[in-house]
C-alpha cells in the first residue's frame, strides 16, 4: 500500500554552527541528497513526505536548513509537503517579527502547509504569549502547527524536558481550539497525557517518529490510543532518513521497510503474544496513510 511520511527533516550541514556542535559533542549530519532520498522513499512505498528543517538559532546558533526544504519542494512539488521551521521568540524572549514575516511569506506565497516549533531546543514555553501571533496566523490560514513537544529520545544536551510539559500545550489548545496541531513522537514519554488531550480536541494529532526501536512500548501506547478512541489521529513518520544517522543504518530502504512492517504486522504479533487487543486492517492503514491523507487533504 502507499505510505505517507508525516514528519521528516531535511538537512543542510552548513547551517550548523561547528563551534557549538564541537563544544557539546554533537556531530553534524551530512547534507540530504534530495534525489537519493526520494528514490529510497519511493522504493519503500512512500508517496508523500511532510518535510521540514529545524531552527535552533536562539540557543544553539544552528538550524537544519530551510534551504534544503526549499530545494526539495522545488525539485519534487508533488512528493514533498513543505513546512517552515522557525523559533517564534528572539534571544531576549520577545516576539520574533522577522521569523513571523518569513512564515507569512512561505505560507501565503510559496505553498507551505505548516510550521514547526521546538520548545525544548529553543528553551521557550509553547504557551508563551509572545508566540501567540504565530498561532493566530496559523489558525486563520488553516495550516498545521507541529511541535517537538516531547523529551529527547537520545543522550542529547540540546533539548530540555522542562519546556515540553503537556500543561503548556493544553493552554494552547484551550486558546486555539480550532488550530490543527501535530505533536511529534506521541509526546514521549507523556503519551497518555497527550492522548487524554486528544480526546478533548479533535484537531490534535500525533506521529510515531523515532519510536520503532522500542516496539513493545510503541505497541502498548497504540493499544492505549485505540482504547481512548484517538488512534485515527496517529500517523507514520520517519524523522530522519540518512545513512548511518539516528535509527537509520547503512541500508535506508531496509530500515524504512522494517518500520512499515512493524506497523503492518509486528504490532499485532506483539499484541497476540501479550494478550492485548489487536489492530484492524483499517486502523493500520490509517496509521500508514489514511490519517495523514485526511489531515492534509491528499
Amino acid at each position: 500500500m502507499a505510505i505517507i511520511d508525516s514528519h521528516m527533516h531535511l538537512v543542510h550541514s552548513e547551517c550548523f554552527d561547528k563551534a557549538t556542535c564541537d563544544k557539546y559533542g554533537m556531530g553534524i549530519p551530512k547534507n540530504t541528497d534530495i534525489h537519493q532520498l526520494v528514490a529510497w522513499m519511493k522504493e519503500a512505498g512512500i508517496e508523500h513526505c511532510v518535510s521540514m528543517a529545524q531552527d535552533m538559532h536562539r540557543i544553539w546558533n544552528s538550524e537544519f536548513g530551510e534551504i534544503a526544504v526549499e530545494r526539495a519542494f522545488e525539485a519534487y512539488p508533488d512528493f514533498f509537503i513543505p513546512f517552515c521551521s522557525v523559533e517564534p521568540v528572539d534571544g531576549a524572549g520577545r516576539f520574533h517579527e522577522k521569523n513571523y514575516d518569513y512564515v507569512v511569506d512561505k505560507v501565503t506565497n510559496c505553498g507551505y502547509r505548516g510550521v514547526l516549533f521546538t520548545p525544548p531546543y529553543g528553551q521557550f514555553h509553547s504557551n508563551d504569549r509572545s508566540v501567540y501571533p504565530f498561532y493566530e496566523f496559523a489558525n486563520k490560514q488553516g495550516i498545521v502547527v507541529q511541535y517537538h513537544h516531547s523529551a529527547a529520545y537520545g543522550p542529547t544536551v540540546w533539548a530540555h524536558t522542562k519546556y515540553v510539559r503537556m500543561e503548556d500545550l493544553n493552554d494552547v489548545t484551550f486558546d486555539f481550539p480550532n488550530m490543527k496541531i501535530v505533536v511529534e513522537h506521541i509526546g514521549y514519554p507523556f503519551s497518555e497525557h497527550l492522548f487524554t488531550m486528544m480526546i478533548n480536541d479533535e484537531n490534535l494529532w500525533t506521529d510515531l517518529a523515532m519510536l520503532y526501536k522500542r516496539p513493545i512500548w510503541m505497541t502498548w501506547n497504540m493499544v492505549m490510543a485505540k482504547e481512548m478512541g484517538v488512534l485515527d489521529r496517529v500517523m507514520f513518520a520517519t524523522d530522519f532518513v540518512a545513512p548511518n544517522y539516528d535509527l537509520i543504518g547503512s541500508e535506508p530502504v531496509k530500515d524504512l521497510l522494517g518500520w512499515i512492517d512493524l506497523v503492518q504486522n509486528g504490532m499485532n504479533k506483539i499484541c497476540r503474544d501479550s494478550g492485548w487487543p489487536q489492530f484492524t486492517e483499517k486502523e493500520i492503514n490509517g496509521i500508514l496513510h489514511d490519517n495523514a491523507a485526511r489531515l492534509y487533504g491528499l
